[in-house]
C-alpha cells in the first residue's frame, strides 16, 4: 500500500512562538511539504511578525 492510498488528506499545523529557532519549524515544514495530500499551516497567536531566537523577524 502506498502513502497516497493510506492518506486521503492530512492537515498539519506547526506552532510558531516568540524566540523560536527557525530550523525547528522550517525543517519539518520542508519534510511534510513533500508528502502527497498534505496541507500545512503555520500557527501563531497573532498575525504580527514573530522574533526568532536570533532576533530576526519572521513574517
Amino acid at each position: 500500500m502506498t502513502v497516497n492510498e493510506l492518506v486521503s488528506s492530512l492537515s498539519i499545523g506547526i506552532v510558531l512562538f516568540p524566540n523560536v529557532t527557525q530550523l525547528d519549524f522550517t525543517g519539518p515544514y520542508e519534510v511534510f511539504a513533500r508528502l502527497p495530500n498534505v496541507q500545512l499551516y503555520l500557527l501563531a497567536e497573532t498575525l504580527e511578525p514573530i522574533r526568532s531566537d536570533t532576533f530576526g523577524k519572521l513574517r
